[in-house]
């Protein structure tokens, strides 16, 4: 990551692996528009493979190539999943995992196979960890406090850093037009910090409790490596039937990336 300001180092730390929280009952696809001339960027397309335990999103560009892909494994906890992740333009390999009370975080460069930088971190006690995609289920499980007005803390793995950072959530109005959208804003629970890094809106479906909405800095970079400010709209109606039939060949033509636990792929359940 380059080092810039202060402000955008902390809004790319804010968001190095958040996105992507929407529940993937069946197929949920997002698509990533620039926040400010609203061009498509790219869509994530959320899969269940196997059994509901373990969850895939698969990037790829308005070509349709493809640009990372992660795989989530939420037996450790529906807040703490591990997950890999592989980002295809940079050839970095991310992985986070819960053990044992203990945040496992490891960064692999594809470019230096053998530079891998592992760590582990313990959060402070009687603090909730939350990791990647349980963010979602996060929001759902405290949904009426967070609506009532009750602000959220917990803390958030960013492998980059090595370290866990503190966050918080509460109710926020909605940034774009919605009559039915809750919103909630997403920021560093730090006061001096918050000043300096952009916050992240979330908008929530008020009546189903579904991600409709992520605006913000993206976890996924262009092909310069640059970050992408994004407004993902999420649909879970509208989805192609083969969106998840995503070609095994793409995968082992960009990396060799291992699954974080061995469950069967189904594709046809």
């Amino acid at each position: 990551m380059k080092k810039t300001t202060s402000g955008l180092v902390l809004a790319t730390l804010l968001t190095a692996s958040v996105t992507a929280w929407a529940e993937p009952v069946g197929q949920t696809v997002g698509e990533a528009f620039d926040l400010e001339s609203n061009e498509l960027l790219y869509r994530e397309t959320h899969c269940v493979i196997g059994s509901e335990d373990a969850r895939e999103v698969i990037y790829q560009n308005d070509a349709g190539d493809l640009i990372a892909h992660k795989r989530v494994d939420y037996r450790s906890g529906e807040f703490t999943p591990s997950f890999v992740q592989q980002n295809f333009y940079s050839r970095e390999r991310i992985e986070v995992a819960m053990d044992d009370g203990r945040v496992l975080m490891s960064v692999r460069d594809e470019a230096q196979p053998e530079a891998v930088e592992v760590s582990s971190d313990a959060p402070e006690p009687g603090t909730q960890v939350v990791i990647d995609a349980g963010f979602d289920y996060f929001v759902r499980n405290h949904w009426d406090e967070l609506v009532s007005g009750e602000i959220k803390e917990f803390a958030f793995p960013f492998a980059a850093r090595s370290s866990l950072v503190d966050l918080r959530i509460r109710r926020f109005g909605c940034s774009y037009e919605s009559e039915t959208d809750q919103c909630f804003r997403l920021e560093l629970s730090n006061w001096l910090y918050r000043m300096l890094a952009a916050p992240i809106e979330l908008g929530y479906d008020a009546t189903d409790r579904r991600l409709t909405r992520y605006r913000g800095l993206s976890n996924i970079g262009d092909g310069k490596g640059n970050g992408q400010v994004v407004d993902i709209r999420y649909d879970y109606d509208n989805v192609p039937a083969q969106a998840c039939a995503i070609p095994r060949q793409a995968l082992t033509d960009n990396a060799d990336l291992p699954d974080p636990v061995p469950y069967s792929v189904d594709r046809e359940s």
